[in-house]
């Protein structure tokens, strides 16, 4: 129950592109997150197994970041960006994935409370310049070019 009310709180507090200060995530929400045409070619190799229902956009996210590699966090340490779930990984695994340069995407972060406190301490952490939070999945990056920011995004479902 507590999952769905916090999916209607983000829909309520979450931004559209127009919302956002950072010409980095501006950028990425115009030409990836609520692009009506998205670029159909993946360049980005993932695992054979990695299938989460918004692949897509996830994919479409990290063509746009000209990152070529998804593995898992723990698993090989290979890849530009590491997917996670918060319910078998510790804050500070992740944090230090960060501060290597890492581009971190954490699967269901609000799932549970424990997670969301897992989520909610990694945002507030110096080591995570830029958070992105589309509910579903949440995106974690070290930009030094760039202050601290967290960003709430509408995540557009039905894409």
């Amino acid at each position: 129950m507590r999952y769905y009310w916090d999916l209607i709180w983000h829909f309520f507090v979450a931004n559209s592109r127009h919302g956002t200060h950072s010409p980095f995530v501006y950028d990425l929400a115009s030409c990836v997150i609520y692009s009506v045409s998205r670029s159909k070619t993946n360049k980005v190799e993932v695992p054979s197994d990695f299938n989460p229902k918004y692949r897509s956009l996830l994919l479409g996210i990290l063509n746009h970041m000209d990152l070529k590699e998804l593995g898992y966090l723990g698993q090989s340490g290979h890849g530009e960006a590491l997917f996670t779930d918060l319910r078998n990984t510790s804050a500070d695994k992740i944090t230090k994935a960060v501060r290597r340069g890492k581009v971190i995407i954490v699967h269901e972060p609000f799932l549970t409370r424990k997670t969301k406190q897992i989520w909610q301490q990694l945002v507030r952490s110096a080591d995570v310049v830029v958070s992105i939070n589309l509910f579903h999945f949440g995106i974690l990056i070290y930009r030094k070019e760039q202050r601290k920011e967290n960003f709430r995004l509408r995540y557009p479902f039905w894409k």
